[in-house]
């Protein structure tokens, strides 16, 4: 037969048993109630391979939206590729900005929310400015200082390429929303106000306007991802559809009347809005082009057909023919 345990050996057991289930709830306790701070830990810089799809979808959708909206703003030829989309710490893009670069922060309200960066490497930058100014884009001296009108326009070049940002992560969720570019650094001693513990989603483009090329970075904080992958990720918006903005598409939408007698003007025409009546005496409006995406299909003239309002088609020659009887 076994011995018995002692008094003394079974409460020694007993207390034992008690310390490791202690220690085992703290630890399920920590482990529960930590909380990751996405600036301080290393764990945070690892991606996963869904956060990384995310990324590389963000940069290549960018690399085309920048192209099309500098072509439109700055009227020359631009090339843009993609360089490298990472997450850095912001301490080492300061390091290379140092080099030559103006940096703005900008702050979109909504999805993203903080402040973010966008940087220009200082030949970029001055062949948009001369570009802006009416100029052929080259640039004249890359180490002058600039004036009050130039540091405007270079400010609202900046929020139009953080607006592109904005828009191409947020999606459809982000269209009306305002970016706000703030003050532009340019010396290393403004760029000394970055903190060590930012990390940032860096996407580094290159960018050949003309003769002429440059970098520029566009930078996200590190805790955005984390919010939009949360909401669904990125989103691609679909381009609007022209067709419904034209007023007489848009009619059949019957939200509020509008009341006119005798003739239209056409300006009165170009102030309707998505919804709209008009009740007419008659066929007596100015023909108005109806419109279908970037087509004109024919000239049409607003009013009322047994009561209900209705669309008279009109032919151009008829419209001009009885213009010059007149």
């Amino acid at each position: 037969m076994q011995q018995g345990l002692s008094p003394e050996e079974l409460q020694a057991l007993l207390v034992q048993r008690k310390e490791a289930t202690g220690a085992g709830q703290r630890q399920r306790r920590l482990r529960k109630d930590t909380t990751v701070r996405p600036f301080s830990l290393v764990s945070s810089l690892t991606l996963t391979p869904r956060q990384r799809a995310m990324l590389h979808q963000w940069a290549e959708q960018m690399a085309h939206a920048l192209r099309y909206t500098l072509i439109s703003m700055l009227r020359i030829a631009v090339e843009v590729r993609l360089q490298s989309d990472a997450l850095v710490p912001l301490t080492a893009l300061v390091k290379e900005w140092q080099k030559g670069a103006y940096i703005a922060t900008f702050s979109p309200l909504g999805v993203l929310g903080n402040d973010h960066c966008v940087a220009l490497s200082t030949p970029l930058a001055m062949v948009a400015l001369d570009r802006l100014l009416g100029g052929p884009g080259l640039p004249s001296s890359v180490q002058r200082a600039l004036g009050r009108l130039e540091v405007s326009l270079l400010l609202r070049f900046m929020e139009q390429l953080g607006r592109v940002l904005v828009g191409v992560i947020g999606g459809e969720a982000s269209e009306n929303q305002t970016v706000r570019a703030s003050v532009l650094l340019s010396t290393p001693e403004q760029l000394t106000l970055f903190t060590d513990q930012q990390m940032v989603y860096t996407f580094c483009y290159e960018i050949r306007l003309g003769a002429e090329s440059g970098q520029a970075w566009l930078c996200l904080h590190a805790d955005a991802l984390k919010g939009l992958e949360r909401s669904g990720g990125p989103k691609i918006s679909s381009p609007p559809d022209r067709a419904r903005q034209h007023p007489v598409a848009a009619l059949p939408l019957t939200l509020r009347v509008v009341l006119g007698k005798g003739r239209v003007s056409f300006r009165e025409l170009q102030r309707l809005r998505v919804g709209d009546v008009l009740l007419l005496d008659a066929f007596k409006g100015t023909p108005v082009p109806l419109c279908w995406g970037e087509r004109t299909l024919c000239l049409v003239r607003p009013g009322v057909r047994g009561g209900q309002f209705a669309v008279q088609v009109v032919e151009e020659q008829s419209v001009a023919q009885r213009g010059d009887l007149s």
